[in-house]
């Protein structure tokens, strides 16, 4: 009897440690999406196919229950320089790990970008494409637009909830254009920003660090310019 059984361990082990293996498999990178004549071009339509249809100035969003989403555009106003009535909706991306499109909404000047997700059609509006965190448990975009008022330099959201939650918010006082440089965790990442102070200017090292009581902003080496 158990050499009739033997073999059948072999086909069993496998489903029995594949959930375990699949939990640390790291989260799909975004799919970036390229634009072409203000639409997006044939590798996204293609990459993406199922997920969004394009008909002239509308996008539509695939939504899970069979639902749909529609930005609609006026291409039109902004070819003949119709300031106020300019604007372009363009897929950017796809965010599979956590199930969000990244859509982009510009005027004749300036614009946003929108992350939506395919769960519930909910949009968190950022002014710069955002960047997941290595598990895709938070994200973070940051603003260097000098055309107007920036809500915030530095913003991270958590993604453990529909729409994410801000869980941290910068604003300088001074001039600062902050980049990120490299995500090290979850909960730390790596920073940097050319500052034109009033007296001085200089460039900024620095980390955002999570702890129990939120995130910190711990500013590191200064670099003058010269």
């Amino acid at each position: 009897m158990s050499k009739r059984l033997f073999p059948w361990l072999f086909l069993l082990l496998p489903l029995a440690v594949s959930p375990a293996l699949s939990e640390t498999l790291p989260p799909r990178p975004p799919i970036d999406c390229a634009v072409k004549d203000n639409v997006e071009d044939a590798d996204c339509q293609k990459k993406l196919t199922g997920l969004f249809t394009r008909k002239g100035d509308a996008l539509t969003l695939k939504l899970d229950g069979g639902k749909s989403k529609t930005y609609t555009g006026n291409r039109a106003a902004c070819d003949r320089g119709e300031v106020d009535k300019c604007v372009v909706y363009r897929m950017r991306g796809y965010y599979p790990s956590t199930q969000s499109y990244l859509i982009q909404r510009a005027y004749y000047e300036g614009g946003a970008h929108l992350f939506v997700s395919r769960r519930s059609g909910s949009e968190t509006e950022m002014p710069e494409v955002p960047q997941l965190s290595p598990n895709a448990k938070y994200l973070i975009s940051i603003d260097q637009n000098d055309t107007g008022e920036r809500d915030h330099d530095i913003a991270i959201w958590s993604m453990q909830t529909d729409p994410p939650k801000l869980e941290f918010a910068y604003k300088a006082t001074q001039y600062e254009n902050w980049e990120v440089k490299a995500w090290k965790d979850d909960t730390h990442l790596s920073m940097t920003a050319s500052i034109n102070g009033t007296t001085s200017s200089y460039d900024q090292e620095a980390e955002l660090v999570r702890n129990p009581r939120g995130w910190t902003l711990v500013l590191g080496k200064k670099t003058e310019h010269r």
